[in-house]
């Protein structure tokens, strides 16, 4: 259903989840969820899912408001903010906990506000403004005196009115639909369009598209260039800038741009089973038409070879992905990763003023502001001093590093294509198809930056990406950076680290229980020299202790 129609916002209730379920289970690539789940029995709980692209933030209303089961949230739309609402009122609800929502209704009222959900009040009738029960009077006079607009007159639950929507404007929803009930569910779909004033962003945006580059003429222009003749009698700054301006030169000519839009979400779905999902749809409208049990049992028949089709058609998929995981292992781990990870947007951030941040920048300026707080300046003012570990033989001293374009070449053959590049934009899959023609000018960058002590500013800088870790998503310290450097950059990094551990492992510097950061040493082999340890000391009747 989500594929199908693409929806803003999602509410489900009844979710039956516990805290036991983790978020991973429950959520959806491309939005982001707000729970509340029922504590201390079964059933109940809700689950509301707004788009990634939109700014939503939940909110907490006055303790004599707090609700059960409901979500609140606050969605902002250009200038101003809507609040949208999902209640879940249980035919069995207490009283004290139906004047909660009760109370809840009044606040959110007062606003701008969509209060959608399950409320099951079945006995008022809509259209005319009339109940029979007391609670569904009192429910009905409190719609009325909030001023509020209930938009579903159509039954969505047997012959009752039971799941609504209510708004404080009757404009804000639009083109109510009942549709089909969703899997086993025995309440039908409820789709309406919400009509609020927001800043649209008309913007197209364009990136490049490296994976259908002309690189047999890019190989044959850079071949062109004498670059020992073009680098000579300069700086490694200056040599950097000639290279990066030649770089951006056959990127521009030769890699087409490609419009930035939404990725295909129905990879798993064969064919055969979009058209019975069509097919099913199409006769659940004439069911709703006609209203006669034949259509119903064609329609039942239909939804259920639909469901089994995309059973098939699912697992087919995933048969497919495994069986090819040696030839293309990031299409593997993509899928699974879609299916562990949820996916988190950055903010809403909570300011200093204790204000909600929407707006990009000032959010990013907030979390530089924590991350720069934070930020540890070691110093270096005293180095430790290594004692001689040569005393009785021949050593030697770590010489100067050269550069060769042997080694930038392999280098660059070890790389993995799907990475992403840093502030200057330069990709490894660019890099790997023009290796031997850029590998003789990155040798002489490189040796003129380790010669002069100078490495090129665009080195230096960083694309900072905040990751959610845990807690509310509103605070910044929830947040931690990770930091998208030059590619270039991390190809010399290496060839130093592979100079410096050649000369320490050569002269036997590094002590033997050292397994990090070394060839054929591991996380494994460290567990495995300890458990021969342990298990030696044991053998021998020794006492051990592990202390963590």
């Amino acid at each position: 259903m989500v594929e199908d129609i693409d929806p803003h916002i999602i509410g489900i209730t009844e979710s039956w989840a516990t805290p036991d379920i983790s978020d991973a289970e429950l959520g959806m690539t491309g939005y982001v969820m707000f729970r509340k789940d029922r504590l201390g029995r079964r059933g109940g709980g809700v689950i509301l899912y707004i788009k990634e692209s939109i700014q939503a933030y939940e909110i907490k209303l006055e303790k004599e408001a707090e609700c059960e089961e409901a979500v609140w949230c606050n969605v902002v739309t250009g200038k101003s903010t809507l609040t949208v609402g999902l209640v879940y009122r249980s035919p069995n609800i207490s009283m004290e906990e139906n004047e909660k929502i009760h109370n809840a209704i009044k606040e959110v009222s007062k606003r701008d506000c969509i209060i959608m959900g399950d409320f099951n009040h079945g006995h008022i009738q809509w259209t005319s403004l009339q109940s029979t029960g007391r609670e569904d009077q009192e429910f009905l006079n409190l719609v009325q005196d909030s001023f509020l607009s209930q938009h579903v007159l159509e039954a969505t639950r047997g012959e009752n009115v039971l799941d609504i929507v209510l708004s404080s404007q009757k404009e804000f929803v639009d083109n109510v639909k009942i549709c089909e009930p969703l899997g086993c569910s025995d309440h039908n779909q409820i789709h309406f369009i919400i009509k609020v004033k927001g800043e649209r962003n008309r913007k197209i945006r364009y990136r490049r598209n490296f994976h259908k580059g002309r690189y047999k003429d890019m190989r044959e222009y850079l071949a062109k260039i004498d670059w020992n003749n073009t680098l000579k009698n300069k700086t490694a700054t200056e040599c950097w800038n000639i290279l990066k301006s030649e770089i951006d030169c056959v990127v521009d000519k030769f890699v087409p741009l490609k419009k930035q839009g939404k990725r295909s979400k129905k990879k798993h779905l064969s064919k055969e089973a979009i058209r019975k999902i069509k097919y099913k749809q199409m006769m659940w409208k004439t069911y709703r038409h006609t209203g006669s049990e034949e259509d119903y049992s064609i329609y039942k028949e239909a939804l259920n070879q639909a469901t089994a089709e995309i059973r098939n058609s699912k697992r087919s998929y995933e048969q497919k992905i495994a069986f090819n995981i040696k030839h293309d292992s990031k299409s593997f781990y993509a899928y699974v990763r879609s299916k562990q990870k949820v996916q988190d947007k950055v903010g809403p951030l909570e300011g200093n003023d204790g204000n909600i941040i929407t707006e990009g920048f000032l959010m990013a300026e907030n979390l530089n502001e924590y991350f720069s707080s934070v930020f540890t300046r070691e110093d270096i003012s005293i180095l430790p001093v290594l004692e001689t570990k040569f005393k009785g033989r021949e050593f030697d001293y770590l010489g100067q590093l050269i550069v060769t374009p042997t080694m930038v070449a392999m280098k660059i053959r070890d790389m993995k294509d799907n990475k992403s590049p840093g502030v200057d934009g330069i990709p490894p899959k660019l890099l790997l198809e023009i290796v031997e023609q850029i590998s003789i000018p990155l040798a002489t960058v490189f040796n003129l930056s380790l010669e002069e002590g100078i490495v090129p500013l665009e080195w230096k800088e960083a694309n900072i990406i905040p990751l959610f870790k845990k807690g509310s998503r509103n605070k910044s310290e929830n947040y931690r950076p990770v930091s998208l450097t030059s590619v270039i950059c991390k190809l010399l990094e290496r060839l130093i680290k592979d100079h410096l551990v050649d000369f320490l492992v050569k002269n036997k510097l590094i002590n033997p229980s050292q397994h990090g950061f070394l060839k054929a040493r591991s996380c494994l082999t460290n567990m495995l020299c300890f458990l021969e340890d342990v298990t030696k000391w044991l053998d021998e009747g020794s006492p051990v202790d592990i202390i963590t």
